[in-house]
């Protein structure tokens, strides 16, 4: 080391209050038994050969091979022990087996490998548009979980109970389309299983809903049912109107009670029930002439996005809600 050089060791053990980990840190990279750049290994990863580039070279080397197969039998069979064979027969052999047999495998290998490398291709490009649609979806989450955010923080500064119960309505609401988002960032392209969708919204609605002092128990009951982005999207919504309503209204006066949600499919059909044993809708309840926000969402989602019907009944000892519409883009598997 020169003179008017200074080590990056020197300097940290003249570092006052320097951790011992952070002076370890700075001493040099041999002598901790650290790799310097000039001594590392340069390991280059190979890509995994294609399937369609090994039938590729199968291509290149099958044919020579039946050739030389060929090509040794005929030498040995007339040349070394001298059969008597009939000069034609010996042409057809070769002709037939030397000639005729490495173009026919070196067609049907070219075939095959163009066929399999079309596929791989086909393969690539759905992979990359899958990418591609589940980071849009993730996107579009985050953007709604932001507004949502922005939306709570504008909520916990106006203390006026009518506008808190309006945004807190719309936070519920953008939630729900989120969680649908979330599911179909992680699942394939253009399908949502609703029964998990539907645990994820009641479970935002129930939280965002419920006071202090409210114990109220939601089920969700269903197999795997598979719509497309348009639909669960709208079906999410529509549930989390109908779970809000039954909290806000069937438990008003209540701290404890229970919410069912069933979902059921018969290949074509589905249906949805929500039940509540709250204090049931009122006297001359009529779900056309309601003037309630949620459920005038609820209708027209049904309708016009969803192509159903919603109706309202109640027994006295709570309120059943029924939803049911055709299946558009849906699989009742992820084949």
């Amino acid at each position: 080391m020169t003179k008017g050089t200074v080590s990056s060791q020197s300097v940290a053990k003249n570092v006052p209050g320097m951790p011992a980990a952070e002076k370890q840190l700075a001493t040099p990279r041999e002598s901790i038994g650290m790799p310097t750049p000039s001594t590392k290994a340069i390991v280059k990863l190979r890509p995994k050969r294609l399937l369609s580039e090994r039938v590729f070279a199968l291509q290149q080397i099958v044919p020579l091979v039946i050739l030389a197969v060929v090509m040794f039998y005929e030498v040995t069979s007339n040349l070394i022990f001298e059969n008597r064979v009939n000069p034609v027969l010996f042409a057809l052999e070769t002709l037939t087996f030397g000639i005729m047999g490495p173009a026919f495998a070196w067609v049907t290998l070219n075939w095959v490998a163009r066929e399999i490398r079309q596929r791989e291709r086909a393969e690539g490009e759905a992979d990359e548009l899958n990418a591609m649609m589940q980071e849009m979806h993730h996107r579009i989450k985050n953007n709604l979980q932001t507004v949502a955010d922005l939306l709570i923080l504008e909520m916990s500064r106006n203390p006026r109970p009518e506008v808190q119960e309006s945004l807190r309505d719309s936070i519920t609401r953008i939630k729900s389309i989120a969680a649908s988002h979330e599911i179909l960032s992680v699942d394939s392209v253009g399908l949502t299983d609703i029964t998990e969708l539907s645990r994820r919204v009641i479970e935002t609605t129930r939280r965002s809903m419920l006071r202090p002092d409210q114990h109220i128990q939601v089920v969700v009951k269903g197999s795997d049912i598979y719509l497309g982005s348009k639909q669960a999207t709208a079906f999410s919504l529509v549930l989390n109107e109908l779970v809000s309503n039954a909290i806000e209204h069937g438990f008003r006066e209540r701290t404890d009670g229970n919410i069912e949600v069933e979902l059921d499919w018969d290949g074509a059909d589905i249906w949805v029930r929500v039940q509540d044993n709250g204090t049931g809708l009122p006297d001359g309840f009529d779900l056309k002439t309601s003037r309630g926000l949620g459920l005038q969402i609820a209708r027209t989602l049904v309708e016009k996005d969803l192509g159903g019907k919603l109706a309202l009944t109640s027994d006295g000892d709570g309120t059943t809600a029924w939803v049911l519409f055709q299946r558009g883009v849906a699989l009742t598997n992820k084949e």
